[in-house]
């Protein structure tokens, strides 16, 4: 039986292959974009999957109660701590990246970014096979020990057998020669924990002893610099461990803990971050929604694509099913038969949906901003949804024309009383509305975004965000003769350093007294300037005065406030009052350190001598071009051993911006294709319903009927169809906008010409697509129409 109905499928389809022609471009289309959409979701969902113990392995996050934040840094003391204290921790280690690590290999400096300090029961957290190693349990307790992973050692050594070799590495600017002791395969993509090496803790309690000027980091409550993770007995209640945790910190922090520690698990780490502060790799929900969103918007585009030219051409299949029933066929066998019909569509056209995935990836890349790779573990995975996804079409697609068809009695085929009238034309009408609703709302929604993105690169930050360059100074030694050659060149106006420029995606606070209620305490956020900053950021005084050398004491004595500090703080007259030891000699006007998406914090800005990252270049317009390999040129002869880089101050608000450039393009791809599936619908229905009226305009014309009047027979409906849906779309798109823009503390307006413009190119798309074949009909000889069966 089944093989008949896929014969009668594959003979219909090839009769009617206008019909077959249009679905299968549309359903094509439609499948790769949501194949697409559904292979980022299923890389997604999949992070840390790789890793065999995560339901059991939990990251320790830190609450730091003053400031009403969630922090991934832990101190080092934790993990022992707990692996002593607490019964359920069956392994616990900390981890830290390598700010700086270099291997010098045949007189080259190869820069390692995913340099990870642990102990050796990190084989026991994190899933790592080793190609070539001992007994995991002792692989980094040697101090010089490294074990590297598959890509670093063919780098270094061509081929995986690396056991025992040596690696000479700069760690830290410390020079140490270190010996190979395992080989692991790469860590998968869909990981959020990263390596291409793994070295001794140890090297990172040395650094931050250094760094905070002290002797006890290995055992000091108060250094955050490291991640702690567990692995948990099997059976054991992470939630109870998460009540333990506060004797704990009552035990070792004083009755009154500054911190609050509780546990993450490894499969929440990647999607279950946004309010997680430092946390490097992390995925977002909302764009796991929206984008599933448009991927369920576009399949039902092309579904209801299938059900217009169904019904369009159903008055051809009423005789067939009307001579099938009188030999005996029942009403379950033409529903079956027109959903075969359906599905087999929709599977012959799933290998020409998979060729236009595979074409398009690169671009979807592109567009998402984000790399799309098909993962080997996740292969199934894939398959399984792309065939489900592609049968659930066909199904869904077939169930209302195979339904309708099916009720078809024989007596009403005989007095031509098919799938035909006002119940008929209602549903077709709802559905082409249907369709151009979602097409105005994504070209509405794609015009708000892209004013927002232009507003927040065209709006004033309160500094200078033209002809701004920013300089990293990695070595603090290299700042001061750098920054005398810089000011020295003829095009540069002014130039001063920071810990970071502006804007800033860095951040750091402190809880102030209030100025009239010292019981209050105020969050301020800080910022650390060299003298002159101010200055060449072109940020202007509201009272007081800049830090200045002529004053010995605004090194360590002096600050400046922001206008919103000022008044958070309840100051009246700032100028000479106290915060601390530190005396305000100014305030500036407000401006944006971070972006536009967060309102402006009360900011207190002081000198510093020894946290200087980063030279602000205020320079000449129209002199980059001269000035930069300059500056390049002055770099390589203070720092040799280091790349120059510097980006600009456009380019790093671009950067902050680049979500919403990436919604706009990816809004105004998916309205594009919804469009062009929509228009393959209307073409096919126009083309079906001017050959059921080719008599009727034969007459017509005979009778003298004009080819306008005829042509506009055609566009009046479709036209009132966009009316229709533009006024439909409205509420939906500003509403939908509206919260969007919420998350922004100063925002472009959802304009009214953003409507009458979605109107306007659905309404020439709809009118050049009907108009296109209505007007071929028009062309026919009338004697040629009359005579048309």
């Amino acid at each position: 039986m089944i093989k008949n109905y896929i014969k009668s499928a594959l003979r219909n389809l090839k009769r009617n292959y206008v019909f077959t022609g249009i679905n299968t471009l549309g359903l094509s289309i439609a499948l790769a974009a949501s194949f697409i959409i559904i292979l980022f979701v299923i890389n997604e969902l999949s992070y840390n999957n790789c890793h065999k113990n995560r339901k059991s392995v939990y990251r320790v996050l830190n609450y730091y109660n003053t400031f009403d934040r969630t922090l991934t840094g832990t101190p080092f003391v934790l993990a022992s701590t707990l692996k002593e204290e607490f019964p359920q921790v069956e392994h616990a280690i900390n981890t830290k990246s390598i700010q700086e690590f270099t291997i010098l290999h045949k007189g080259e400096n190869i820069v390692v970014n995913d340099a990870v300090s642990s102990s050796s029961e990190i084989f026991d957290i994190f899933t790592l096979p080793l190609i070539n190693g001992t007994n995991t349990k002792t692989l980094l307790d040697d101090k010089n020990s490294i074990c590297i992973s598959r890509s670093l050692a063919s780098k270094l050594f061509s081929r995986t057998d690396a056991i025992g070799k040596e690696i000479t590495a700069s760690i830290n600017k410390e020079e140490h020669v270190l010996t190979v002791t395992a080989v692991f395969e790469d860590i998968p993509q869909n990981s959020t924990f990263r390596a291409e090496c793994l070295i001794n803790k140890s090297f990172t309690i040395t650094y931050v002893n250094k760094l905070f000027e002290t002797t006890n980091a290995e055992t000091n409550w108060d250094h955050n610099s490291w991640h702690t993770w567990l692995r948990l007995i099997p059976g054991s209640n992470p939630s109870l461990i998460d009540s333990q945790f506060t004797m704990l910190e009552r035990k070792h922090m004083g009755e009154n803990p500054l911190f609050h520690y509780s546990l993450q698990n490894l499969s929440d780490v990647y999607l279950g971050s946004e309010k997680v502060m430092n946390n490097s790799i992390q995925g977002n929900w909302n764009s796991i929604k929206i984008f599933s969103a448009i991927a369920l918007l576009i399949v039902l585009v092309a579904m209801i694509n299938y059900i217009i030219l169904s019904t369009a051409v159903s008055s051809g299949r009423s005789k067939e099913i009307g001579i099938r029933k009188t030999f005996g066929a029942k009403n379950n066998q033409i529903k079956y038969q027109l959903l075969t019909e359906s599905i087999v569509l929709t599977i012959i056209v799933l290998p020409l949906a998979i060729a236009f995935m595979i074409l398009g990836l690169p671009y979807a890349e592109e567009l998402f901003q984000t790399n799309l790779p098909v993962i080997g573990a996740n292969i199934i995975v894939y398959i399984l949804f792309y065939f489900i996804l592609t049968v659930l079409i066909g199904i869904i697609s077939g169930l209302y024309t195979s339904v309708g068809l099916s009720k078809l009695t024989i007596l009403n085929v005989l007095k031509g009383q098919n799938m035909t009238g006002k119940k008929k034309n209602f549903v077709r009408s709802a559905l082409i509305i249907f369709q151009l609703v979602i097409f105005c709302f994504f070209v509405a929604c794609a015009l708000v975004i892209r004013g927002q993105y232009q507003y927040s690169l065209e709006k004033n930050p309160g500094f200078h965000n033209k002809n701004t360059l920013l300089i990293d100074i990695k070595n603090s030694e290299n700042y001061t003769p750098f920054l005398n050659e810089t000011q020295a060149n003829t095009n540069v106006i002014m130039a001063s350093g920071a810990y970071s420029g502006l804007p800033t995606y860095s951040f750091g606070a402190m809880m102030i007294p209030h100025h009239q209620d010292q019981e209050k305490k105020v969050e301020v956020e800080g910022m650390m300037i060299d003298f002159n900053f101010l200055q060449t950021m072109g940020i202007p005084l509201v009272d007081g005065r800049y830090f200045s050398t002529d004053y010995g004491s605004d090194v360590k004595n002096s600050c400046i406030l922001n206008e919103t500090a000022v008044k958070a703080l309840g100051i009246k007259d700032p100028i000479g009052k106290k915060i601390g030891e530190q005396t305000i000699i100014g305030v500036v006007n407000d401006f944006y350190l971070h972006s536009f998406r967060s309102d402006i914090p009360p900011l207190k800005i002081q000198l510093t001598e020894k946290y200087l990252r980063q030279i602000a270049v205020y320079y000449k317009e129209g002199s980059a071009k001269d000035l930069i390999p300059q500056l390049e040129k002055s770099w390589k002869k203070i720092a040799p051993e280091q790349a120059f880089f510097y980006t600009t101050v456009e380019e790093i608000i671009e950067d902050m911006y680049s979500s919403e450039k990436s919604r706009f393009n990816t809004v105004t791809i998916f309205a594009f294709f919804t469009m062009l599936i929509a228009s393959f619908g209307l073409f096919g229905l126009t083309l079906f319903i001017a050959q059921s009226r080719t008599k009727e305009i034969g007459i017509k014309k005979v009778l003298g009927c004009s080819d306008t009047i005829i042509i506009f027979s055609f566009l009046r409906m479709n036209i009132l169809y966009v009316v229709i849906a533009s006024v439909i779309s409205i509420p939906i798109t500003f509403y939908a906008m509206t919260e969007w823009l919420s998350d922004y503390s100063i925002r472009t307006e959802i304009h009214w010409w953003i409507f009458a413009l979605s109107f306007l190119i659905a309404g020439i798309v709809v009118t050049a697509t009907v108009f296109i074949h209505s007007y071929r009909v028009t062309r026919l000889d009338p004697v040629k129409s009359l005579r048309y069966e």
